[in-house]
């Protein structure tokens, strides 16, 4: 079985019905769904309680307000199936996603299998990310090139098959379970936060596998918590990830490894600098 989890807070409706019915769509059906309500207004707690009623496989908890990581861990914390897959509340899965990410993980006894996916805005694919054709498997003695991707956002002759994948990204793969063991989000960082897990994440594992198959839809929208952060707010949350990689730079004895989390770094200094270049204007 896999277990979903959808993070919830105030999604408008008809983006939460879209993003539900393409797990109801899929056509792997030996799922269980965790909506975790991370204190939504009235309507939309009283819409997630209709949704679920004859649906015996979808669950909500309703919680206090605490933040996207907050309601992920939560899911984590009450899920118990052998694989766990996330989606946030406003984007679509492609009906495929299930069936075939849990065939590849397991055939090939993978700790995670990660696929590309379609940015979205105004209902138009703006971009497709995806890795070069075929199936390719990082394991111990070359994991770390995975990670270099991971920090820097850029290919090297070492890992130029992973292409435009989204390596940092919390969806579009799918995890065994046992390989999260206790990791979880970290509930002070609340930009990059799923990097900040995928980077802790790959520092664990064994084989992570990347496919090119397009299995989620990522809709850019205007109500988004990251268009709507306040901008003193935004640099403060970019400083608490730069510390963050600090820690996991100095910890670190490989020497590319080292100066893949200084890039990482010097590209969140750069997008400090151009946010109070904005506030300038």
């Amino acid at each position: 079985m896999i277990d979903i989890i959808v993070p919830v807070y105030n999604t408008p409706l008809p983006d939460l019905e879209r993003c539900l019915n393409s797990i109801l769509n899929q056509t792997y059906n030996n799922y269980k769904v965790y909506i975790i309500d991370d204190g939504s207004n009235t309507k939309t707690k009283d819409y997630l309680d209709s949704y679920i009623k004859d649906k015996n496989n979808f669950i909500v908890k309703h919680i206090k307000n605490n933040g996207v990581s907050n309601a992920r861990n939560i899911g984590i914390n009450i899920s118990n199936s052998k694989y766990i897959t996330f989606i946030d509340s406003d984007d679509t899965l492609e009906k495929n996603f299930l069936s075939e990410s849990y065939t590849i993980i397991k055939d090939n006894n993978l700790d995670i299998i990660i696929g590309g996916y379609n940015e979205i805005k105004n209902n138009i694919i703006t971009k497709t990310r995806l890795s070069e054709p075929g199936l390719y498997i990082y394991e111990k003695n070359n994991i770390n090139n995975f990670l270099e991707k991971l920090l820097t956002s850029k290919t090297n002759e070492n890992n130029k098959e992973i292409g435009d994948c989204p390596t940092g990204r919390i969806y579009t793969r799918l995890f065994k379970r046992d390989s999260i063991g206790d990791l979880r989000f970290n509930t002070n960082i609340h930009i990059s936060e799923d990097t900040l897990f995928m980077i802790d994440y790959t520092n664990r594992v064994s084989r992570i596998g990347i496919i090119n198959k397009v299995w989620y839809n990522y809709y850019i929208n205007d109500y988004s918590i990251s268009n709507n952060t306040k901008k003193e707010k935004l640099i403060n949350d970019i400083n608490n990830f730069i510390n963050e990689i600090e820690k996991r730079m100095n910890n670190e004895s490989n020497i590319n490894l080292k100066k893949a989390y200084q890039q990482r770094i010097d590209k969140s200094l750069k997008n400090i600098d151009k946010i109070k270049t904005i506030d300038k204007r």
